[in-house]
């Protein structure tokens, strides 16, 4: 990998970096996540911009490339208030959970197409594309859930209460806070019927849940983000 032309990517995070220059992190479509120097960029007006769909080109021999050319393959596109956070929550999630240079040509789509939807959607809509997103991202890691059946081996009921055991799965609870019809909702990825508020809000404690097993101690930055709005 000492030269890649125009490979599709997004940059999920930015830093100064010696010499006027600047770390720049990307997922990328072939390569997984890579960090990349641009070098003499730092405070230049130039269009490598976080949440669009890019073809970045780099170049070098030692681990740490730089990037030669990139051009925007996506319509304009600029996240604000609730979107932008739930985009730098995504972008740390992959940042903070996948390894450099392992490719992830599933996620990387379903990215794409999260990005896209809280750009042009808002609310319940935004939130519930974020917790399917945190679920490819959770299969991808190797810590998927089986949503189509219990511990026992028993077809998810969708009339029926759940509660989730670490590392096991979902058992039926008449107590339990998680409906069958999430659970059938996640199973088929369905973003078009959005659970109702007091669901996903079900689903967002457990995926946090999932998630806190991975991140350890150390907090997301991001996530402080969503308790400072007004």
């Amino acid at each position: 990998m000492n030269k890649v032309d125009l490979t599709p990517a997004f940059l999920i995070h930015r830093r100064a970096f010696k010499n006027n220059s600047l770390l720049l992190d990307f997922f990328t479509y072939e390569y997984g996540k890579i960090r990349l120097v641009g070098r003499g960029l730092r405070g230049s007006k130039t269009n490598i911009q976080m949440f669009q769909h890019l073809n970045i080109s780099f170049s070098g021999k030692g681990e740490l490339k730089t990037i030669s050319n990139w051009e925007v393959d996506d319509i304009p596109r600029s996240l604000k208030g609730e979107g932008l956070i739930l985009g730098m929550y995504a972008n740390e999630l992959i940042s903070r959970l996948l390894f450099d240079q392992d490719q992830h040509i599933k996620l990387f789509k379903v990215y794409q197409q999260f990005i896209s939807r809280i750009s042009s959607l808002e609310g319940r809509f935004n939130h519930w594309s974020l917790r399917l997103f945190e679920n490819n991202l959770l299969s991808e890691l190797g810590y998927a859930l089986d949503f189509a059946n219990d511990i026992n081996g028993n077809n998810i009921n969708q009339d029926m209460n759940y509660e989730y055991q670490s590392q096991l799965g979902f058992a039926q609870s008449h107590t339990g806070k998680i409906s069958g019809k999430l659970l059938n909702q996640l199973l088929i990825e369905d973003i078009d019927n959005i659970p109702n508020l007091e669901q996903l809000k079900v689903c967002r404690d457990l995926n946090r849940q999932r998630l806190g097993f991975l991140l350890g101690n150390k907090p997301l930055k991001s996530r402080s983000l969503f308790f400072t709005r007004g």
